[in-house]
C-alpha cells in the first residue's frame, strides 16, 4: 500500500471511530431536528438535520425519511426507516434517552407518502425497494400491502411491536446495536 492509500485508509478509520465511538461508549451526540413534527405528523425536514444513527443528511432522502418524537416534543429525523427502527429499539444508544421517553415513531407510507404512526403500519422486508442505506424496510397502510407485494415482492411482513434484536438480525443480517 502506497503512502496516499495508507493516509486515506487512516482518515476513513478515524472518521468511522468518531461516528461510532459515542454509540459504543453508551453516549449519544444525537442532535434533534431543527423543527418538531407538524400537527398532522408531517416531517418538517431542514438542511441541517442529520440522522442520529449514520449521520447522513436527512433532507437528501426525504422520500425515505422517518422520525421519532420524544415525550417533551423533541423530534429526531432519520435518513430511512432502518435507522429509525434501530433507534426505537435502542434509544439509550442512538438518542441518549430511555424507552419511556419515546412518544411517537413516524414514517411515510410508501405508496401514498402520508405520514403515519410507525406502530400502525405493516412493514415489508425483502422487497426490491432500495433506500439510502440499502434494502428498505417499507412501511405500508394495511390496505396497500397486497398491491405493494405484487409490484415489489417481499420476504416478510411484521409490525413494529414484533421488532426486537433477534428479528432485526434475522431480517437485516446485521446487529441492532454497535458491536463494541
Amino acid at each position: 500500500m502506497g503512502r496516499k492509500e495508507w493516509v486515506r485508509w487512516w482518515i476513513v478509520v478515524l472518521i468511522g471511530c468518531c461516528l461510532v465511538q459515542p454509540a459504543i461508549a453508551g453516549e449519544s451526540k444525537a442532535k434533534p431536528g431543527r423543527q418538531p413534527l407538524g400537527p398532522d405528523l408531517a416531517l418538517r425536514l431542514d438542511r441541517a438535520d442529520r440522522c442520529p444513527v449514520c449521520a447522513m443528511t436527512v433532507i437528501k432522502y426525504a422520500k425515505f425519511a422517518a422520525a421519532i418524537q420524544i415525550v417533551d416534543g423533541t423530534t429526531y429525523y432519520f435518513c430511512a426507516t432502518g435507522c429509525m427502527i434501530k433507534s426505537w429499539l435502542h434509544p439509550e444508544i442512538y438518542l441518549g434517552c430511555e424507552n419511556k421517553d419515546l412518544a411517537r415513531p413516524v414514517v411515510q407510507e410508501y405508496l401514498t407518502g402520508r405520514p403515519m404512526d410507525a406502530r400502525d403500519v405493516v412493514w415489508v422486508a425483502g422487497s426490491d425497494v432500495i433506500g439510502p442505506m440499502g434494502p428498505f424496510l417499507t412501511p405500508l397502510a394495511e390496505a396497500n400491502v397486497e398491491t405493494f407485494m405484487k409490484r415489489h415482492g417481499g420476504r416478510r411482513t411484521f409490525r413494529l411491536a414484533e421488532m426486537d434484536d433477534a428479528l432485526w438480525e434475522a431480517i437485516t443480517r446485521k446487529p441492532a446495536k454497535p458491536v463494541p
